[in-house]
């Protein structure tokens, strides 16, 4: 009888304890309503940084063409562009070292965000610009310094606030937002050129955008940022002081990245670092060409905006789906496979033209998979890295991370330019599917940090 009893109790408590692990694993994967919130708020964010910065690289760039029109400008245009990512290079480190360290009332990634309202009057200030040196000065020493404190913030608050178990999905919304915002980007590119666009003066050929309109376009993003920005202080909330880890002195931070001790301890995130540095090589060997690519092809405007629509409907969707995908299965598992598939449809891009012909059906169906590829994966890869920052120096590593984007934008723009100048532009798709099929192998090699039972 005694022996029943115990039995039975015995069973009462095995079952009480799996219903305890079923309801913390339900309550690991559920968002709540205050977790989502704070994630469409860095979405929010994400999308003003999208759009803050395809100004900063479109409008800035046709700036010194169209308005101050100065001779040989590639090369004015590309020391500017040099010096501007040499800044971020820097600046993403020193402010993710500050943010790590800062203990103040309001949280320590959340001040910074309000550098973004100097970065914005910075942005319209540019308009105002009548020589290439206040260019520089603005670009590369007031946007190029305060910008990057706002973007190291906002990614690395990102971990902060979400846990591991729902990282993808997260990351998957917030990519979706972002685009968003591109969207709204392309749009007044698009708007921009036929309200301001004005037949260029002799010798040029073509359109060019008049001083008043680059000042509009510019000022429109700058407030664009700087409203998004103090909403993202004023409404994300983030761990009281109490609960982070000492503060550390930023000598000592320095002396960290020549320490190897230490730097063994973070052996996945360097691993990680270099497969989507090869990843994203394969990325920026196609961006900075294909809207030159595009336009090249001389699709109307309407088969233009039906092609792009198309694209977006599909890649926002996606995003999400693999932010789920990344979840369910972790990040490694289906990561390869999703490269292979990407890499088969760029290098199928070659076909669009074929000969003489242009064709536009099968350019309309592969452009998805081709976002997808440039801004889609995006959505693992950043999980999978935000999982391997260390909880007391992820501002600070996230500064590292960006090495991700300067030396892959170097690399793959220069590697495939060399083969669009020897075969032609459609090969720029070839070298982004042989950079895409190469970091296959590097993302094998890195620990799976979402294990699923």
């Amino acid at each position: 009888m005694l022996l029943n009893i115990n039995n039975n109790l015995s069973s009462i408590h095995f079952f009480q304890k799996k219903i305890r692990e079923r309801f913390m694993e339900t309550k690991k994967r559920t968002f709540t309503r205050f977790l989502i919130i704070q994630v469409l708020l860095i979405g929010v964010l994400w999308a003003a940084d999208r759009i803050f910065f395809f100004f900063e690289s479109e409008f800035f760039n046709t700036y010194l063409d169209h308005v101050l029109n100065l001779p040989n400008v590639d090369l004015y245009i590309a020391i500017m562009v040099t010096l501007s990512a040499i800044m971020g290079l820097i600046m993403n480190f020193v402010w993710g070292v500050f943010s790590d360290n800062t203990r103040s009332k309001w949280g320590r990634r959340r001040p910074y965000f309000l550098f973004g309202i100097i970065a914005g009057i910075g942005m319209i200030l540019y308009g105002l610009s009548n020589n290439y040196i206040i260019c520089i000065i603005i670009d590369v020493l007031i946007i190029g310094v305060t910008s990057n404190a706002v973007s190291v913030s906002q990614r690395a608050i990102i971990p902060d606030t979400v846990d591991l178990e729902r990282r993808g999905r997260a990351n998957g919304i917030i990519q979706a937002i972002s685009y968003l915002g591109l969207i709204v980007a392309l749009a007044f590119f698009l708007l921009g050129n036929e309200l301001f666009g004005v037949p260029a003066p002799f010798p040029k050929t073509g359109t060019i955008i008049t001083q008043e309109g680059h000042f509009i376009l510019l000022t429109i993003g700058g407030l664009i940022y700087i409203v998004c920005c103090v909403i993202g202080f004023l409404l994300i909330r983030e761990k009281s002081a109490s609960e982070l880890p000492p503060k550390r002195k930023f000598i000592k931070e320095l002396k960290d990245l020549v320490d190897l001790k230490q730097l063994k301890e973070q052996k996945n995130f360097f691993e990680i670092l270099l497969a989507a540095t090869i990843f994203t090589a394969g990325i920026y060997s196609v961006l900075p060409f294909l809207f030159v690519y595009i336009f090249g092809l001389g699709f109307t405007t309407t088969e233009l905006l039906i092609s792009v629509a198309v694209g977006f409907v599909i890649l926002i969707p996606a995003v999400i789906f693999l932010g789920r995908l990344a979840d369910k299965f972790g990040r490694k598992r289906f990561l390869p496979i999703l490269i292979v598939i990407i890499s088969i449809t760029y290098a199928c891009m070659i076909f669009v033209t074929m000969g003489t012909e242009v064709n536009y059906i099968l350019f309309v169906v592969l452009l998805p998979f081709i976002l997808i590829g440039l801004l889609g994966l995006d959505t693992i890869i950043n999980a999978w890295a935000q999982d391997t920052l260390p909880e007391d120096k992820r501002g600070k590593f996230y500064g590292i991370f960006n090495m991700v984007y300067t030396l892959s934008q170097m690399g793959g723009s220069l590697f495939a330019g060399i083969f669009s100048v020897t075969f032609g532009r459609p090969a720029i798709f070839i070298v982004g599917a042989i950079l895409f099929l190469i970091s296959i192998p590097f993302f094998l090699w890195v620990k799976e940090t979402l294990t699923k039972k």
